[in-house]
Formats: structure tokens, C-alpha cells, sequence
């Protein structure tokens, strides 16, 4: 797995489950089989090892059965564990089994629809909140003394130095997924299940939910924020509620999406940024002046490189660019309506020409820098191109340079793909396979006309004192 070679590490589990499902028969038929907590020898998480790998090469439907198979053995599992007499080992057990189980149950929810992923989502949230309680049962015995007293708060912190993760780190990742969860849940009222009569209502229950478990940093976590934000935007008497919910989520990514955004070129730290850096620090020597400011700069690199490394995945910074693309021309309609904006906030953003609104500029200049983060991550998605054009097009007509150098650059890679699929359907050997070449082909030829009107829409010149002005301002923010 290592090495990125998902054929031989599926093969490999594939024995071991063999090996393994041979065992469980044995302690399945009457013969109490000892549970030491190696979850690497246990059938249920190779299994759910399978189903992982099967995802990450596309085959949901095997995937599926690997989960529900894991399901399975883990409910035959769990009733021979209830026999046991040892409360102390029962407990660990249930823990085991709850956080597993919910494990499970999101993953077949993740690859199901409608109701049977709104069952899946329900099963995994009641059992990992009843694994979060026996975490928090289990914490507050261990606060007590002999005698059942609460012991001091040093002595609790010098204690809970030697607990097992069980019981201090684990419940922060509990909660963390738990508010996952509840976005999943609020992710499929908006979409699988928008036409039921309760929809919203629900929605808007499980996000409240999400948006009480807390990072570290004292927010709420970004996928509650963005989930909100998204709802927000659905409703159409609450859209502008949607700007500040999504200016927080890209708030929580920002430093890690400005530096890699800046190896592409569309983030450029300010002369303001440096000087802040600067005036922090004592200029009594140069020579120390100089090492301090080094030794300063390394360390925001650091800062840099760990944010980076813990940005969202790709699909969901790719959905937050979307979120503050329609929210800026969201606020931009506002403008031309004389409607006042939102709120005054300022993330630390450069402000754009005085055309703009001060939130339109937030989420404009927000978007053009996470989409640079995509675009440095992985410059061959066609659909990043083309969202960076709109963005340069939305942030001021002026930079037509800039907008026509990412659309052009998105119908090239649709052209090229248009010519691989016509020289793949001379070749396609039945009815079905020439109806989905053909499908293919008409996606493309839309994709490629929408790009195309974009590009038609843009202004043929531009007065030469705006594009160097504009230009300036660009290479500023």
C-alpha cells in the first residue's frame, strides 16, 4: 500500500481474509475467541481495508459489499461478545465495536443513495455517539479517587499523561467525525432527498449539530461551515447569510492555500505583510536584525508547508472555490441593487478597485487563491482552468489578459480530448459503447461552447492606462 500498488495489496488481503474467515468459523461455532485488540488479524479490517482500496480505484459496487460484509460479521461478532461476563472487558469491546460499526455505516452511506444512505448515516451517528458517551463515562471514573471524589485538576492532567488514547486523544477525533456526519446527513437533504416536505427543517437540524463541535483554533470544523454555507445559499430569503459562513471556512484554509497558490504565481505576499514581520522584531544589531528575520521567515515557511499539508481534499477546496465564486456575484447583485452588504468583515484580503464591495473582494481574491492551491496541486483538471478565468472575469472586466489566458488554456484541453474520443469511436466494437462515446462527445462539444461564450463575452480592448493599473493591483493582492 505503501508503494501505491493497490492490485498486490488488494491480492494480499484477499489471502489474509481467506486465512482469517477460517478462524472467525472456528470462534463463530461455540469457541470463545480471545479478543487482544490486534485489529490487523481481524477479518472485519481487512475487510474494510478491501473496501477501501476498492474505492480508490473506482468500484463502488465491490467496495459496497465489503463494508456490508464487515457489517455483517461485526453484528455475529458483537452478539458472542454480549456472553462475556467481564463488565471491564465488555466495555473496551463496545467501544471497539461502536467506532468500527460507525466506520462501516458512513462508508456504505458515502456509496448509497437516497434512503438507504440516509439509514447507513443514521446507524453509524447513534453508534459512534454512543461510543463518544462510553468514552466520556470511562474519563469520568478515572477523575475520581477511591473514594469517589473528584481529584484535583493537576492531578487529573498528570494522570491522563499515561491514559490510553481511548480516553484523551480519541474523543476529539470522535467529535470531529461525529460533525462530519451530521454534514453527510445535511449534504443528502440538499441533494438525494431535497424534495421531501422536511428537508430544509432537517438540514438545518443536523448542521446546527455539526456547528457545536469546535477545532482547535475555537471554529467550528470547515465542513460544517462550508455545509451551512451551501444551505444558506439554496434559501432564497437567506442567501447573503451564506458570505460570512463561507468566508470563515476559506479563513480556516487560507494559509495553506496562499502558499501554494504562490507557487503558481496568483498569490504574492504584500510589501504591508512584510514590514508587520519586520517591526516585530529588535533592529538594536544588524547582523541579529538579519538572523532573526531568517530565522522568522523559515519558520512561517514551516507554518506554510504543515497548513498546506493539511488542506481539505482536492473536491471539496475545488466546492469551497464555487461556494465564494457564487457568493461574490451573489454580492455583486446586491451592489447594483442598492441592497446593503452582509456585514464589514475583513479576513486580512486586499481590497479590490473601489468598484467592488468590500466582501465581494474577500471572496473573489478567497477564490482565485484557492483555486491556485488546486491549480499547484494538480494542474490537469480542465474545470479548475476554466473556474480561475471566471474568477479573473468576475474580479474586474479589466483583466482580460488574465481571464483569456485560463479559458484558453481550458478549451485546449477540451479540444485535445475532443480529438482522443473521435479517434476512439472509429473503433467501438457494439451499440453501447458507440451511444457512450457519442454522449461523451456532445458533454465535450457543450463544455467547449460554454467556454467559448465566456471568451466572446469578454471585451476586445482595453484602454492602456486601466490594464497597467489594473495589473498593478493584480501583482498587490
Amino acid at each position: 500500500m505503501e508503494s501505491l500498488d493497490i492490485e498486490r495489496a488488494y491480492q494480499m488481503y484477499c489471502q489474509a481474509a481467506t486465512i482469517l474467515q477460517g478462524q472467525e468459523d472456528v470462534a463463530f461455532t461455540g469457541i470463545q475467541k480471545e479478543d487482544n485488540g490486534d485489529e490487523q488479524k481481524d477479518l472485519i479490517n481487512v475487510l474494510e481495508k478491501m473496501g477501501e482500496l476498492q474505492v480508490s480505484i473506482g468500484d463502488q459496487d465491490l467496495a459496497k459489499q465489503h463494508f456490508l460484509e464487515g457489517i455483517r460479521l461485526l453484528e455475529e461478532r458483537r452478539q458472542n461478545q454480549n456472553k462475556h461476563k467481564d463488565s471491564d472487558i465488555l466495555n473496551l469491546s463496545n467501544k471497539r465495536f461502536h467506532e468500527t460499526y460507525s466506520n462501516l455505516c458512513f462508508y456504505v452511506g458515502q456509496l448509497s443513495i437516497e434512503n438507504e444512505a440516509l439509514e447507513s448515516y443514521q446507524r453509524g451517528i447513534c453508534s459512534l455517539e454512543q461510543c463518544i458517551q462510553l468514552v466520556i463515562n470511562e474519563t469520568n471514573v478515572d477523575m475520581k479517587d477511591s473514594t469517589g471524589n473528584v481529584r484535583n485538576i493537576s492531578e487529573h492532567k498528570q494522570s491522563s499523561l499515561s491514559m490510553p488514547s481511548s480516553s484523551s486523544v480519541l474523543p476529539q477525533e470522535l467529535n470531529h467525525r461525529l460533525s462530519k456526519a451530521y454534514c453527510n446527513l445535511a449534504e443528502l437533504y440538499l441533494t438525494d432527498l431535497c424534495e421531501q416536505n422536511t428537508a430544509e427543517r432537517e438540514c438545518e437540524r443536523y448542521l446546527e449539530k455539526a456547528l457545536q463541535f469546535k477545532d482547535g483554533d475555537g471554529e467550528p470544523l470547515v465542513d460544517a461551515l462550508q455545509t451551512m454555507a451551501s444551505l444558506r445559499l439554496s434559501q432564497a430569503d437567506r442567501q447573503l447569510e451564506a458570505v460570512p459562513f463561507i468566508l470563515r471556512a476559506y479563513n480556516k484554509q487560507r494559509v495553506g492555500s496562499e502558499a501554494l497558490a504562490t507557487l503558481v504565481g496568483l498569490h504574492q505576499v504584500t510589501d504591508d505583510e512584510d514590514n508587520q514581520n519586520v517591526k516585530t522584531i529588535d533592529t538594536s544589531n544588524d547582523n541579529h536584525h538579519g538572523e532573526i528575520i531568517t530565522r522568522e521567515r523559515h519558520a512561517q515557511e514551516l507554518v506554510e508547508v504543515e497548513a498546506a499539508s493539511n488542506l481539505p481534499e482536492y473536491e471539496f477546496r475545488c466546492q469551497t472555490a464555487k461556494l465564494l465564486l457564487e457568493c461574490a456575484e451573489l454580492l455583486k447583485e446586491n451592489k447594483q441593487q442598492g441592497l446593503p452588504e452582509t456585514s464589514n468583515n475583513s479576513n486580512g484580503i486586499d481590497d479590490l478597485p473601489s468598484s467592488c464591495t468590500n466582501e465581494e473582494s474577500e471572496c473573489i481574491n478567497a477564490a482565485i487563491c484557492v483555486l491556485g492551491s488546486l491549480l499547484a496541486q494538480n494542474d490537469e483538471v480542465i474545470e479548475i482552468w476554466f473556474l480561475t478565468g471566471c474568477a479573473f472575469a468576475v474580479k474586474s472586466p479589466k483583466l482580460v489578459d488574465e481571464t483569456k489566458f485560463y479559458l484558453e488554456r481550458a478549451k485546449e484541453m477540451l479540444t485535445v480530448i475532443r480529438k482522443t474520443l473521435e479517434e476512439e469511436s472509429k473503433f467501438a466494437s457494439d451499440d453501447d459503447e458507440r451511444q457512450n462515446m457519442t454522449e461523451q462527445l456532445e458533454m465535450n462539444a457543450f463544455q467547449i461552447h460554454d467556454v467559448q461564450s465566456k471568451l466572446d463575452e469578454l471585451p476586445s480592448e482595453v484602454k492602456e492606462d486601466d490594464a497597467v493599473n489594473d495589473s498593478i493591483r493584480m501583482d498587490e493582492s
